[in-house]
């Protein structure tokens, strides 16, 4: 990562800071957690090799905009749309994109509705989603999102494993094919977690994702 990348993801976390003392964005303030938790956590999905072209990313329940700006900031060749529900967070997502100079806007709306959205629906070539429910609702989320031959990235915490062995049934019914699974840890933290990337070999069928609330509700 050059030094230009690195300014801007420090200048990204000034922005989430700053705002954060006016609206909640964040549960973290201390600038050195923050570091950890959003940025560094954000750029583990790097090591999956999905960002490496220029690819179109759409980040599912993007929050203060992790890890999608982060990955915006570190690989400037993606073009990314940051998905989220609460107009207070895509105001913030689109002002510090347009602040930093980031390829990244945001999408204000539900993954419910955007993934049968004709504008959205199989447009990605890859999806992210951080700290966004459990596996297979997260799954029929942003599956529909993602083109034939795509890839689903997931940040998961230490049982990820045991998630992607229960929820075989719902990947292939969403079109998904392959799992890979990269762990890591975290400065300070002593436990493991775990990138999860699925790859999707077919088209979702057009039931998904179910009406608004289902998913989460009733998983796959």
């Amino acid at each position: 990562m050059n030094e230009e990348n690195l300014a801007k993801l420090h200048a990204l976390l000034d922005e989430v800071l700053r705002v954060n003392l006016q609206f909640n964005l964040t549960s973290i303030r201390d600038p050195q957690e923050a570091w950890i938790k959003h940025i560094l956590d954000s750029l583990e999905g790097l090591q999956s090799g999905c960002f490496d072209a220029s690819e179109r990313v759409v980040d599912v329940g993007a929050g203060a905009g992790f890890p999608g700006l982060a990955l915006a900031a570190a690989r400037p060749n993606l073009k990314v749309r940051l998905l989220d529900s609460t107009r207070k967070k895509c105001d913030f997502i689109n002002a510090a994109a347009a602040k930093l100079e980031l390829n990244a806007k945001a999408l204000c709306g539900r993954a419910e509705i955007e993934g049968q959205s004709v504008v959205w629906r199989e447009r990605f070539d890859v999806a992210t989603a951080r700290a966004v429910g459990s596996f297979n609702e997260v799954c029929e989320l942003a599956m529909p999102l993602i083109k034939v031959g795509g890839k689903l990235v997931l940040w998961r915490g230490q049982h990820a494993r045991e998630e992607v062995r229960l929820a075989r049934g719902a990947i292939r019914v969403l079109g998904g094919d392959a799992v890979s699974i990269y762990p890591y840890n975290l400065p300070g933290y002593a436990l493991q977690y775990h990138i999860v990337v699925v790859e999707k070999s077919g088209e979702t069928p057009k039931i998904y994702p179910r009406r608004d609330g289902v998913p989460k509700q009733n998983p796959l």
